[in-house]
């Protein structure tokens, strides 16, 4: 399933298929509700268009790493390290490989279904689970160092810094946990709305400090010590008369940049906020659940309706837009090689000119598709997709 799946928080769980066909059927009249929603409404995703590339990426390797995400909507990303990269799979197997040729280092077997991660620092790697437990795992072989029970299922775990990880759960609250021992240290939140989109965003720690996206649209900056809130934005304001029409969650990617938060909103606003006190510097009005990612003075975003966007970072103008890969799930972007990469719900790996957005390339990869976050390192883009394909894309040789 390549986009967007709702969650309703009394219990904790996908709403029914039936309830999800309604409100989907619903949300294709409400002109409020923007794209999010794809092969339910009469619109179907854009075809795979067809244009004259100008790069050719490299498949550098492609191994199979488990079952994905099991048919579920979960945004499992991989984490990557100078040597490894290492995913895991909704049925709880965590998997390690090389990063130079994909060969298997180590896998571990969890009995229990993973929801979270996979993040990590320190020589730690991080899953979270559906029955609300995050695990931490040793990086050289995947040995249990401690397993703690939070209050719900979790959806996201920070990087590992300062010695905390920041795990979010389906409740709204954030757990702040010691990362050698997995004590918690504090918990904080947010009231949750009875509807929002399933997902959380990861939260971003920084020097002292972590910021979080909550599902009422506002993005809060914790204190790491004790958990005290500093300051606190809004990036979507609810607003209609029905709960999908209100929905507001804050679950894309954030990104610091010179002193300068970047953050998006579902049915709000791309922001550019003081990393000091939350003051607005800049904001436009442009919904993405898949959040931000910055390179140079350019920022790139995916919005609601799988359109890609090139916004000055300075000032929130416009640059360009890319609206050829319509409704197909598009991920949040990266940036390799000079080029602008996004992935969608056929497994494809699509590079973007940073000048125009004109589609320059492709590859794919899982023909299940991405939902994660892809990772960039040293050259190499690592998509790992729902159908269990872990796949390491060189960047093309430039014209």
């Amino acid at each position: 399933m390549p986009w967007a799946s709702l969650m309703t928080h009394h219990s904790q769980r996908p709403i029914s298929l039936l309830r999800s066909i309604f409100l989907l059927l619903i949300a294709a009249s409400l002109s409020a509700c923007g794209g999010i929603f794809t092969r339910d409404t009469a619109e179907p995703p854009a075809p795979l268009p067809a244009f004259e590339a100008e790069v050719q990426p490299r498949v550098a390797w492609n191994r199979s790493a488990g079952a994905g995400t099991g048919g579920q909507f979960l945004r499992l990303s991989p984490y990557v390290t100078d040597a490894q990269i290492v995913v895991a799979d909704a049925r709880g197997m965590v998997s390690a490989f090389s990063r130079d040729d994909g060969a298997s280092l180590w896998q571990v077997r969890l009995d229990l279904p993973l929801t979270g991660g996979v993040n990590g620092g320190s020589d730690v790697v991080i899953v979270g689970s559906g029955f609300g437990e995050a695990i931490a795992l040793n990086l050289s072989d995947g040995g249990e160092i401690w397993r703690r029970r939070l209050s719900s299922e979790v959806m996201a775990i920070s990087a590992v810094s300062q010695g905390a990880v920041v795990v979010r759960t389906n409740d709204g609250r954030l757990h702040a946990l010691d990362a050698r021992t997995g004590e918690v240290g504090w918990t904080a939140g947010r009231t949750t709305p009875a509807l929002s989109l399933r997902g959380s965003g990861t939260p971003l720690m920084l020097s002292g400090r972590v910021a979080a996206g909550f599902d009422n649209g506002r993005l809060v900056m914790f204190g790491l010590g004790r958990g005290n809130a500093l300051w606190e934005a809004v990036i979507s304001t609810p607003s209609g008369r029905s709960e999908l029409e209100r929905m507001a969650d804050v679950d894309g990617a954030m990104v610091l940049a010179d002193g300068v938060l970047y953050a998006a909103g579902y049915q709000g606003q791309v922001v550019a906020l003081s990393v000091s006190d939350g003051r607005t510097l800049w904001q436009r009005d442009l919904s993405s659940y898949q959040g931000v990612a910055v390179a140079g003075d350019m920022l790139f975003t995916t919005d609601s309706f799988g359109h890609v966007w090139a916004l000055d970072r300075r000032n929130g103008a416009t640059l360009w837009q890319q609206d050829q890969l319509r409704l197909r799930g598009v991920t949040v972007p990266v940036v390799l090689g000079g080029y602008v990469v996004v992935g969608d719900y056929q497994g494809y790996l699509h590079w973007l000119s940073p000048e125009d957005g004109a589609l320059s390339g492709r590859v794919q990869g899982d023909r299940n598709g991405i939902a994660g976050e892809m990772r960039v390192v040293d050259g190499t883009v690592y998509a790992y997709g729902q159908g269990g394909q872990l796949v390491a894309v060189n960047a093309p040789d430039l014209p």
